[in-house]
């Protein structure tokens, strides 16, 4: 019985672990939702992914701008992963009255596998140089693992 027991938590635990590394390696993500809502500067996304357990590390490639930035609180359950990457390269925009603001843009991903695909909700946020943060517009993305 004891022997029973031991290999049913041993397939459990090699089921969740083959599920946690269907997200490990490269995925290219491309924007799917209307073409006015897209953003102008990135069109796709690279993402690196290195999964241990149930955190996801890595590299996101997006384009000159916002640019390569390291992947980070990535968590992944069952089939979903989010993760966070604030940009490298900062914006600035200055108001009629001649306000300036600046900052780094933010990017939270919330996605769920769906085969060989990553179904992505981004929202597209940043944070000011005042340390204050702000949130962004809702974009959906698609994702497939690279060869």
């Amino acid at each position: 019985m004891k022997w029973i027991r031991f290999a049913f938590v041993l397939s459990v635990a090699a089921f969740l672990n083959a599920a946690a590394n269907d997200f490990s390696g490269a995925w290219k993500a491309v924007f799917t939702g209307p073409m006015g809502e897209r953003p102008k500067m990135v069109s796709e996304m690279v993402f690196d992914f290195k999964v241990d357990g149930n955190e996801v590390t890595g590299m996101a490639h997006m384009s000159d701008w916002p640019g390569d930035a390291p992947i980070t609180t990535g968590k992944i359950d069952g089939d979903h992963i989010t993760f966070t990457v604030i940009g490298k390269s900062p914006w600035e925009s200055r108001s009629i009255s001649g306000v300036v603001t600046s900052g780094y843009p933010k990017l939270v991903f919330d996605g769920t596998l769906k085969g060989d695909e990553i179904d992505l909700k981004l929202n597209w946020g940043s944070i000011m140089t005042t340390g204050e943060e702000r949130s962004g517009d809702e974009m959906d993305m698609k994702a497939t693992k690279v060869n």
